[in-house]
Order: structure tokens, then sequence, then C-alpha cells
């Protein structure tokens, strides 16, 4: 009767909605005779009592509890270690390769703005050189306008007289023939070559009003009686005077100019002489005015 009431107190436990109190389900193991366990089963005897339910001890569990495992204060300090020992690596890495980053580009401007300077050097040298050069082509344009416009008032320098594209000058010092020879070549002219009447008449006009003689580029000295012009043409155009030549004293092979006509002398006596050469290219004004202006 006494096992009866007890099944009855745990059906009743196990039909009711709440869950047993601690007072209901506290059973002492020493209450409790459980058989020894053996591979073999074992038939109870008739005298032996089998365990009530009211003699059972239970100590509720939440229905999804399982085994805690709470990590030691070891494990956790060492885990935090390592985590901040990688980020640590990680940030020096990161920072040496901007700081190399930073190297590299200040390395590349420093030598970029070298490079710079030394172009920027070369570049001012050859514009001093480009402006020098300018400078001079100016003062050469200058200079060169300058006979531009003498040439236009005049084919002759200075102190020449113009004739037919070609420039006299008439000596006012006296020498012999083989000096005023010298004289005349000294400026890129020579004794004077008639070879037209035209020519003629422009010389007489200049010793008309003039006593003295000149010597102009005519002898026979290398044979008597063959005359030659300075440059070696032979002559085609004479105007002696009359009577002449005719070799004084057998030592007259130069040749003199009056306004009377030609005269035979010697070489060695003094006189005045008469230079030629031939004028400058005609330069017209539109020119000058091209390029002058």
């Amino acid at each position: 009767m006494e096992q009866d009431s007890d099944y009855m107190k745990m059906r009743n436990i196990k039909n009711n909605t709440t869950a047993p109190s601690e007072h209901d389900l506290e059973i002492s193991y020493s209450e409790l005779n459980l058989p020894p366990a053996s591979g073999t089963s074992q038939v109870r005897t008739a005298g032996e009592q089998e365990p009530s339910y009211a003699q059972v001890n239970f100590t509720p569990q939440s229905p999804h509890q399982g085994p805690e495992v709470t990590p030691g204060k070891g494990e956790t300090g060492q885990e935090t270690a390592g985590r901040s020992s990688k980020k640590s690596r990680c940030l020096s890495v990161v920072g040496l390769t901007v700081l190399m980053c930073g190297l590299a580009i200040i390395t590349g401007l420093t030598v970029h703005v070298l490079q710079m300077d030394k172009d920027m050097t070369g570049l001012n040298g050859k514009i001093r050189n480009m402006s020098e050069t300018l400078e001079q082509m100016l003062r050469d344009r200058r200079s060169f306008c300058t006979v531009f416009q003498n040439c236009s008032e005049s084919l002759c320098p200075s102190g020449w007289e113009d004739h037919n594209q070609h420039c006299y000058r008439f000596s006012t010092d006296t020498v012999n023939w083989d000096s005023a020879k010298q004289q005349c070549e000294s400026e890129n002219s020579h004794l004077i070559i008639i070879n037209t009447e035209q020519e003629q008449n422009f010389i007489k006009k200049f010793l008309e009003n003039n006593p003295w003689g000149y010597w102009i580029g005519l002898t026979d000295g290398e044979s008597e009686g063959n005359w030659k012009w300075v440059d070696g043409t032979p002559v085609s155009f004479t105007q002696w005077d009359q009577g002449e030549p005719n070799n004084w004293n057998d030592n007259e092979n130069c040749a003199i100019i009056r306004a009377s006509g030609w005269n035979d002398y010697s070489c060695s006596d003094q006189f005045r002489f008469i230079c030629e050469k031939r004028a400058l290219t005609c330069v017209e004004a539109a020119d000058i005015e091209k390029y002058c202006s």
C-alpha cells in the first residue's frame, strides 16, 4: 500500500502542468537501493524491495543546458596579446611602406628640380647668345642700310667721280708712274684706261682749266711702240697730241693725259694720276625702303 501511494504521487507530479518543487523531488541517494551493475541480469528475490519513486532525488536541468566551458584568464590574455602583436606588425609594415614611398617621391622631385635648374641654366645661356646674335644682326643691318643710302645718293665712294658705272679719282699729289700704279691698286682700282671717245670727253672736262698732266695706265715699256693698258689689253682707242708719241731721248715709255691730248714721258717723271674702278651696283630707293624702313 505504501508503494502504491508513492507511485500515485509520482504520477500526479508527472501529470501536473507545473514543474515539481525541489521538496517533492529531493530523494537522498542513501535511501535508493540500486542493484550493482553486472554483465548479466539478476533476478530480484522476493525478500528484496524495489525502490520507491519518493526515494529518488532528481535535480532539475534546463532543457538546453549543456556543459559550460569557461576560458581561463591565462588563455584570454594570450589570445588578446596575439591579436595585438599581429596588429602592431601590420601597422609597422604599413608605416615603413609609406615612409619608403615618401622618400622615393622626395628623391624624384629633387632630381627633377635639379634637372630643371640645369636645363634653365642652359636655356638662359642660349637666350643670351641669341640676344647677342640678334643685336649683332641689327648692327649689321644698320650698317648695311647706311651703305645702301650712300649708294642711292652716289654709286662711287666719297671723293670719286662717277661716269657710266665707273668711278674716277683725280689725285692731288705728284708721283712717278710706278708709284701711281701701286697707289691705285691699293684702293682696289687701277690707273685709268680710256677705251671710248665718250670717256675721253668726260675726263677732259676736269682738265680744261688744269695745266698739269695726269698719268694714265698706258705704257710700251715691254716693247717700244707696242702700247698696252695696265690690264694687258691692247689699245683700241687713242687721243695722242700732235707729234706724239715721239719717245724723246729714247726714254719715254709711259703716257699722260692733258686737255689737248695724250703725250709720252719718262716713267720716272712726277705727275698727278687718275685711278679708275667699277661703280657699285645701283640700289633703287624702293629697295632701301623695303629693307631699311
